[in-house]
């Protein structure tokens, strides 16, 4: 990552490495000899290597469906997007997840009709597992499952029963 000297604006690269443990370090510029702190940079998106996280759409025109995440950052929307939803509701390129570990943050791409968390409209919001949202007319359900040791078979299919 490259760092900026406050004062005079002199870059620097800087190795994240040296982050290990701190949230924060301390730098002299070599230009204006001015001392300035900065921030680690923000962790980068990741899939657990031990579980499996999906999406199981829970309501809407493909409720019954489960999209398993291969990426650690996945875009849900009705064309040009890694998931798609075929919701007249969705925009385009509705909203993103980011996968950290077992928690998930979902952030609103800037959409008319908006992306719902507990029936709450959001811009980021985090996820947990068994987290439900809501994106047009599909709400979706934010799932984290363990892998068996040695297991190889396909995850558990989620099976949604009709209510009538």
């Amino acid at each position: 990552m490259n760092v900026e000297c406050p004062h005079c604006g002199a870059n620097y690269p800087v190795d994240e490495k040296q982050f290990t443990g701190e949230s924060r370090l301390k730098g002299r510029c070599k230009q204006c000899n001015s001392s300035f702190v900065f921030d680690a940079p923000p962790e980068a998106p990741r899939l657990p290597t031990d579980q499996t996280v999906a999406l199981a759409v829970v309501e809407g025109p493909a409720r019954g469906q489960v999209f398993r995440l291969s990426k650690a950052r996945v875009v849900l929307g009705r064309s040009g997007a890694d998931i798609l939803l075929y919701d007249p509701e969705v925009s385009r390129k509705h909203c993103a997840i980011e996968v950290h570990g077992s928690t998930a943050t979902l952030i609103d791409l800037r959409t008319t009709n908006g992306t719902f968390v507990a029936g709450k409209s959001i811009q980021k919001c985090r996820l947990q597992h068994l987290s439900k949202f809501r994106v047009g007319a599909t709400t979706l359900l934010f799932t984290v499952t363990d892998n068996g040791e040695g297991d190889s078979a396909s995850p558990a299919t989620l099976v949604v029963r009709s209510r009538r």
